[in-house]
C-alpha cells in the first residue's frame, strides 16, 4: 500500500464510523443481533445523516457532525422507549450463522479495499468522468455554504433559491474532508469504506432473511457479490455515478428490514420498530437516489401481493374489499409515481438482442461484461431451491429485475421502453444493478446447498466426487476474474488515471490549479471549459468557476462567454463585467466527453487574447490568465 493510501487510514476510520456508529445503539436496543444489527446500523446511520442534511437548515446549524449527532440521539431515544417497554417479552432478531458470517462480510470487505485501491491507484486521482465534476464540486458547495439539504443544492442554478437533489453522498464526503488531505481523496475514501462495509453487510443481511433456513447462505453471499460485476465497479466506470451507489448500495437492507417487519408472530413493540426502521431506510435510500427507492419498491411488488392475497384468503368479505381497494390505490399511486420520476432523455439505446440479454441473465453477466461460468448456475440451484419451498414472490421479485433490465437492453419500442425505465435515464447500466440485489442472495443460496451437498459426499467417504465438485467450482470461479480484470484495467487506464494522458484533469493541470491558490483572491470568479477539467478548480481550491459543472442552468451571458470569449469582442467585455470574472483557465483542447451539446469552444486558444494576460501555466497547456484588457 503507498504512502498516500496509509495517509488516508485516520480518513477511512471515519467513514466506518459515519456507516455505523450513529445507528448502532438504535439497532441493538431494537434487540437486533448478528449481521443483521450492524445491517440496521448502517440503515439508521444513513438515516442520521439523511435527516440531519433536513433539519439542520431548519435548526439554523451549517452542516457539519452536530446536526448528525442530534438526529442519531433523536432516533436512539425512539428505539429506547421501544425497547422498555418490551424488554422483558421479546427474543432478539436475525443472529445468523454466527462466525461464519461475520468470516465472509469481513473477507468480503477486505476483497473490496483491495480491489479499489488498486483499481483507483492513488488516493489523490479524481475519477476523470463526466459526471466527476460535479460530483466533487458538490461537496465543495456543501462544505462553502454549510448546508447539505437536497432541496439547497443549487450549485449549477445560479439565483435559484431551491431545487432538489440528492445529497446524502456529498454530506458524508464532506464530514470526512476535514480527516482527508482534500475533496478528491474524501471521495475516494468514502468510495472504498461504502463499498466495503455496505455492501457484503446489505447481501449477507437480505440472505440470512429469506433464507434463514440454509445458514450458510449468509457467509456466501458477501463472497459470490465478487462475481457480480457490473456493480459496484460498474458505477465507478460509468457516470461516475456516485448518489447512484449510495442509494443502490442500501437497497437490500431496505427489502430485508420490510420483510422483517411483515414476518408473523411479532409483537406490536418488535413489529413497530422494524416498520420504522424500513421508513428509515427508505427514506435514507431516496437521500441517496430516488431511482433506488422506486426500484427498491418494484422488487417488493411481488411481497405485497402475496401479502394482500394471504390476507385476504384468511380474511372476511369486508376484509377482502378493503383489500383490493388498497391494492388498486397503491397501484394507481406506484403508476403516478413513476410518471411524474420520469427523467427520460433517450440518449442511452438498448444495445442488445432479446437472445444475447436472457444469455446475460442466465450468467449474471450483464451489460456486455466478459462472461463468467459460476455465480449464473449457483443462482439457478438457488432458484430451483426456492421453487420447491414455493416461495413464490422471492421468484417473482427477481423476475421484476429481470423484465426491467431485458427492457432496458433490448426493448426497440422506445416509448414503452422509456415508461419502465426513464426513472433510471433508460440507462442499462443502472438498471442491471438490480439483478445483482436479488441474484446474489440467490447465487449464495445456490453456494449453501452445493457446499451441504460436498460435505455430506466428504463425510459418506465419496472424496472423489466431493473433490471434483471443489475443483470444478473454482475453476468456473476463476472465469468470473476476467471480468474484474477489465473493470481494474478501465479504473486505472481512464477512470482514475492522473498523468499527462489523463482524458480530464491532468498532473499538470492539478499543479496549476495549486500555485492558482495563492494568485487569486477572495473575490476571484474563474472561467474555463469544465469538459477539459477546468471546473475541479472550485473542488481542489474552493475559488468560484462560472461553470461548476458541464450542464446547468447558466445565464445569457455566462453561454455567450462560453462560446465567444477568444473573439476579445465588445460583447465579451460587457458580460464579462456583468459576470465579475477576473481569471480565465485555458487547459488545452483534450476534453472528457467529447460533443456534448453545450458549445465552451469559445474557451480555446486563448494565448494571443488581447484582453487575457498569462500569469502561470505548468507544462504545455495549462495556463491560467487574467483579465487585463477590457475597459
Amino acid at each position: 500500500m503507498s504512502a498516500d493510501w496509509l495517509g488516508q487510514i485516520p480518513a477511512f476510520l471515519v467513514a466506518c464510523a459515519l456507516l455505523t456508529l450513529p445507528g448502532l445503539p438504535s439497532a441493538l436496543l431494537l434487540r437486533l443481533r448478528g449481521v443483521t444489527a450492524l445491517g440496521g446500523a448502517i440503515v439508521l446511520s444513513l438515516a442520521s445523516v439523511g435527516a440531519a442534511t433536513l433539519l439542520a437548515p431548519v435548526l439554523g446549524l451549517r452542516w457539519s457532525l452536530l446536526p448528525v449527532l442530534i438526529a442519531a440521539a433523536a432516533i436512539t431515544v425512539v428505539a429506547a422507549a421501544l425497547w422498555f417497554v418490551r424488554r422483558s417479552a421479546v427474543q432478539p432478531l436475525g443472529g445468523g450463522a454466527g462466525r461464519s458470517v461475520w468470516l465472509g462480510v469481513g473477507v468480503g470487505a477486505l476483497g473490496w479495499i483491495l480491489i479499489l485501491i488498486v483499481g483507483m491507484s492513488g488516493a489523490g486521482h479524481p475519477s476523470q468522468l463526466f459526471d466527476g465534476l460535479f460530483h466533487l464540486n458538490a461537496v465543495e458547495f456543501v462544505m462553502e455554504n454549510g448546508d447539505a439539504s437536497p432541496f439547497h443544492m443549487t450549485m449549477v442554478m445560479p439565483g435559484v433559491a431551491s431545487t432538489f437533489y440528492p445529497t446524502l453522498w456529498h454530506a458524508l464526503v464532506s464530514l470526512v474532508v476535514p480527516f482527508s488531505s482534500g475533496i478528491v481523496p474524501a471521495t475516494n475514501v468514502m468510495t472504498i469504506a461504502a463499498i466495503a462495509v455496505v455492501w457484503p453487510v446489505a447481501l449477507a443481511t437480505l440472505t440470512n432473511v429469506l433464507f434463514a433456513r440454509y445458514r450458510a447462505a449468509a457467509a456466501w453471499a458477501p463472497l459470490v457479490a465478487f462475481g457480480f460485476s457490473v456493480f459496484p465497479l460498474g458505477f465507478l466506470n460509468w457516470g461516475v455515478l456516485y448518489p447512484n451507489l449510495i442509494g443502490t448500495l442500501q437497497i437490500p437492507l431496505l427489502l430485508a428490514f420490510v420483510v422483517l417487519a411483515c414476518r408473523p408472530g411479532l409483537t406490536w413493540g418488535q413489529r413497530t420498530g422494524l416498520v420504522l426502521t424500513a421508513i428509515a431506510a427508505m427514506g435514507a435510500t431516496a437521500l441517496g437516489h430516488p431511482s433506488a427507492l422506486l426500484g427498491a419498491i418494484a422488487l417488493l411488488v411481488p411481497f405485497a401481493v402475496w401479502g394482500a392475497w394471504r390476507v385476504a384468503k384468511a380474511g372476511s368479505t369486508r376484509t377482502r374489499v378493503l383489500v383490493v381497494i388498497a391494492v388498486a390505490v397503491a397501484t394507481v399511486a406506484l403508476v403516478a409515481v413513476w410518471r411524474l420520476a420520469n427523467v427520460t432523455t433517450h440518449e442511452w439505446l438498448p444495445g442488445s438482442t432479446l437472445g444475447a440479454a436472457l444469455g446475460e441473465v442466465a450468467f449474471l453477466s450483464p451489460v456486455g461484461r466478459a462472461t463468467g461460468l459460476l455465480v449464473g448456475p449457483l443462482a439457478f440451484v438457488g432458484i430451483w431451491t426456492v421453487a420447491k419451498s414455493r416461495r413464490w414472490w422471492i421468484l417473482g421479485s427477481y423476475g421484476v429485475a429481470i423484465i426491467l433490465f431485458l427492457v432496458s437492453t433490448s426493448l426497440s419500442i422506445l416509448g414503452l421502453r422509456s415508461a419502465l425505465v426513464g426513472i433510471w435515464y433508460d440507462d442499462t447500466t443502472r438498471v442491471a444493478a438490480l439483478l445483482g440485489v436479488l441474484g446474489v442472495p440467490l447465487a449464495a443460496l445456490g453456494a449453501a446447498v452445493v457446499w451441504s451437498w460436498i460435505r455430506t459426499q466428504w463425510k459418506q467417504r465419496r472424496s472423489v466426487r466431493a473433490v471434483a465438485v471443489v475443483v470444478l467450482g473454482v475453476l468456473l470461479a476463476a472465469t468470473h476474474l476476467s471480468a474484474l480484470v477489465n473493470d481494474l484495467r478501465y479504473m486505472r487506464n481512464v477512470s482514475f488515471r492522473f498523468d499527462a494522458h489523463s482524458q480530464g484533469l491532468s498532473a499538470d493541470e492539478a499543479e496549476l490549479f495549486a500555485e492558482a491558490s495563492s494568485l487569486l483572491g477572495p473575490d476571484a470568479l474563474v472561467l474555463g471549459d469544465p469538459l477539459t477539467g477546468a471546473a475541479l478548480l472550485y473542488a481542489y481550491t474552493g475559488h468560484d468557476v462560472v461553470f461548476p459543472h458541464v450542464t446547468g442552468r447558466y445565464d445569457a451571458d455566462a453561454l455567450l462567454l462560453a462560446r465567444s470569449l477568444n473573439t476579445a469582442s465588445t460583447e465579451v467585455c460587457s458580460s464579462i463585467d456583468r459576470l465579475g470574472v477576473t481569471h480565465v483557465l485555458d487547459f488545452g483542447d483534450r476534453q472528457l466527453y467529447e460533443n456534448h451539446y453545450v458549445t465552451y469552444n469559445g474557451l480555446h486558444d486563448l494565448a494571443g487574447s488581447p484582453i487575457l494576460t498569462e500569469v502561470a501555466s505548468v507544462g504545455d497547456s495549462a495556463a491560467l490568465y487574467q483579465v487585463t484588457g477590457c475597459p
